[in-house]
């Protein structure tokens, strides 16, 4: 039976169903957005601008008139693309593959004038090998891995794919990608949440490193996804088809209080001022959420208590609300001194597979308003519709201009029949 690197090597655009290209598409679509939006805040373009002239290079740095080395410019290209947790995510992963995969394979296709059927293979093949990795990562036990720890190896599968390195070389990049994954510890990086973002973006810079490190005959141990018993069987269940897609510029583990929240919003009427106290009921993990105070956005958007207040205040979650004055809005801070966790056994007995919670605000009289236990839309079986999706991507490109948003829609939603090449001059800002 053919091994897992073989159906790397071998597969074509005409082998993936098209629910599966179809789901490629999306996530291509969601994850341009993300990083075209990530690029327009100061911390991100301060960061790309020191980046380009500590390190100058060719490769475009995405949406911005910079550049860099090819390992730097995806560093930043993909921080951008995560920066404000709006990327996609996988439920059993445990974390966000689109951020590392997308950014690093459209860089590459379009650097080696790759066709767009060539892309959305490499994006497939990214996501099924990254949650390989993932899933090996949890059956091993040991702590919990960060996005990073594992998306790095889907990352270097679709660069290597994209390179059309041959088999030998695939393998050794694989096995020096589990090797140099970065250790992004998962929960110390919710309970204390910074710019690291779980090690996504040094996944993007050490796969080009790795990728280039086995075209040029570097060898490496024998990658676990070659041995392990996901490998016994190579048949792809293409997981891209089983991601979770975002609407609200934080952690996952707040989208189901955001929609709780609504819920109550929209069948009570009741008054900020009446609100006594939010208790928030979720899984064991959501609790490291419960930083009441966030310091700057990164942490704001891994505080549940502040995204309660803000959504409450100001009635929604996007990037703008975590970089303007909500940090230090009294009336948000306010609320969010009033939010209680607790979890629910029943609820973690349900985590990873499904991410709920429930809420209950309490007003000054003792009336308590409670939610349904809810699972966050976005979900394969409770999805965004296509228009909900196009929405996000015009609101999160914006900045490019009309036209311009418009033509890279265009060439996204046909990029079976268009050039990645030409897509990523579209991304090319005046220099």
């Amino acid at each position: 039976m053919a091994k897992i690197v073989d159906v790397i090597s071998e597969i074509t655009f005409a082998d993936i169903p098209e629910n599966a290209i179809q789901a490629a598409r999306l996530c291509l679509l969601d994850a341009v957005g993300c990083m075209v939006g990530g690029m327009q805040w100061s911390a991100v373009l301060s960061l790309a601008q020191t980046i380009s002239r500590n390190n100058p290079g060719t490769t475009t740095i995405a949406a911005s008139p910079l550049s860099s080395t090819r390992s730097w410019a995806a560093f930043v290209n993909s921080h951008a693309c995560s920066y404000f947790d709006l990327d996609d995510g996988h439920r059993t992963a445990q974390g966000h593959p689109g951020g590392v995969i997308i950014p690093l394979s459209l860089m590459l296709a379009a650097e080696n004038d790759c066709s767009g059927k060539e892309l959305l293979t490499a994006i497939v093949l990214g996501y099924e090998i990254g949650v390989r990795g993932a899933l090996i990562m949890r059956h091993a036990g040991g702590p919990r891995k960060g996005s990073g720890g594992w998306s790095i190896t889907g990352g270097v599968a679709a660069a290597a794919k994209l390179l059309k390195l041959p088999p030998p070389q695939i393998k050794n990049a694989l096995g020096l990608a589990e090797y140099f994954a970065p250790q992004a510890p998962q929960d110390r990086s919710l309970a204390y949440p910074s710019s690291m973002k779980e090690g996504m973006a040094w996944a993007s810079y050490s796969a080009i490193s790795i990728v280039e490190l086995a075209a040029a005959g570097f060898d490496s141990m024998t990658p676990f996804l070659a041995d392990a018993t996901e490998d016994s069987d190579p048949v792809f269940t293409y997981e891209i088809c089983s991601v979770y897609f975002k609407m609200h510029a934080c952690c996952r583990f707040s989208h189901p209080v955001i929609d709780g929240l609504a819920n109550l919003v929209q069948d009570h009427d009741f008054l900020i001022e009446e609100i006594e106290s939010v208790t928030v009921v979720s899984f064991d993990k959501a609790l490291l959420l419960n930083h009441v105070a966030p310091e700057n956005s990164v942490a704001a958007m891994y505080s549940i208590p502040f995204i309660v207040g803000c959504y409450l205040i100001r009635g929604k979650v996007g990037p703008q609300e975590l970089v303007d004055d909500s940090l230090t809005d009294p009336k948000i801070l306010e609320i969010a001194r009033r939010v209680v966790l607790q979890e629910d056994p029943a609820i973690t007995a349900q985590f990873p597979q499904k991410c709920l919670a429930r809420v209950a605000i309490t007003l000054h009289n003792g009336k308590t308003m409670n939610s349904e236990t809810l699972s966050a839309r976005g979900d394969p079986d409770n999805p965004y519709t296509l228009e909900e999706m196009s929405r996000k991507f015009f609101d999160l490109t914006a900045s490019l201009g009309q036209i311009r948003s418009e033509t890279l829609y265009a060439q996204i939603m046909h990029i079976a029949t268009a050039s990645p090449q030409k897509m990523w001059n579209t991304l090319q800002l005046n220099r």
